[in-house]
């Protein structure tokens, strides 16, 4: 008899079965909690320095916009902005994107509301912005390391809430819904208005 080096619980079906639905069970929870139940996570720094040890600004980082020029985020200092991280490959992102739009028409320039593509290509952003409607200034970044890093972005989508003070209020990754979306702002940025 040739000693073997298998372990004793791969010479049994029954343990190997076992083994195999214990690893399916901890993949599914892992994707489960990182893009299904979204992430909230309350950040309340300044957007000019981010919880990952990135310097700078948010509203430093180049952007392309339809035209291919390239802009930042700099433009909407001084005003609450929700940032929006998306992508057409991304089919949470492509379902909240009419509700982003629902609310950007309800509070118009109260809150800059801005899309932030993180496609591959400009056409799949451009596609999807045509496709769905939307209104509300969105520009392209696509998938380099860039403002989505800054505000420790995980999962796709991720919503960031700045107030008017450039500090960041909230990060929430995954999808909102309209309801959702309103009471946030309303929660983060615009309660945060009034008193100071």
């Amino acid at each position: 008899m040739q000693p073997t080096s298998e372990s004793p619980y791969n010479q049994n079906p029954k343990n190997r079965g076992l083994l195999v639905g214990l690893a399916a069970a901890a993949i599914a929870i892992v994707a489960v909690l990182a893009f299904v139940t979204g992430r909230d996570a309350s950040t309340n720094v300044s957007a000019g320095s981010s919880t990952g040890g990135s310097t700078g600004s948010i509203y430093d980082f180049p952007l392309a916009r339809p035209d291919g020029t390239t802009t930042t985020l700099a433009q909407y200092q001084g005003r609450p902005m929700v940032v929006n991280y998306f992508a057409a490959w991304c089919p949470p992102c492509r379902r909240e994107l009419p509700d982003f739009e629902a609310v950007h028409r309800a509070i118009g320039d109260e809150v800059a509301i801005v899309g932030v593509s993180r496609d591959n290509t400009t056409s799949a952003w451009l596609s999807l912005v045509d496709s769905v409607g939307l209104t509300y200034d969105t520009f392209f970044e696509g998938s380099v390391v860039g403002s989505f890093e800054f505000v420790n972005g995980l999962a796709m989508p991720t919503t960031v809430f700045i107030n008017a003070d450039g500090e960041i209020q909230r990060t929430f990754s995954g999808a909102l819904d309209e309801a959702s979306l309103t009471a946030l702002i309303n929660e983060t940025l615009l309660s945060t208005e009034t008193e100071g």
